[in-house]
């Protein structure tokens, strides 16, 4: 690639690697005895929440890089 140019292959690769250890356990059926269904509930829209923001944060990252190769391109 070019120097200074962010790969967004990389950043994609290294945030799914991130993503997957930091899941583990994440979305398991096995309700806490302790929970009422509305913790659950909130619970389960918490971590919906944070996969649409990981995927959205990807795919601007992923815009960024394909900009910035565009900008490199365009100076050459």
């Amino acid at each position: 690639m070019f120097n200074g140019v962010i790969d967004s292959r990389a950043v994609r690769a290294q945030k799914s690697a991130q993503s997957s250890q930091s899941s583990v356990g994440v979305g398991s059926s096995r309700r806490r005895s302790s929970e009422t269904p509305e913790v659950v509930r909130v619970r389960e829209e918490m971590r919906r929440l944070n996969e649409h923001n990981r995927k959205q944060q990807e795919y601007y990252t992923a815009c960024l890089a394909q900009q910035q190769a565009m900008i490199q391109v365009s100076l050459v």
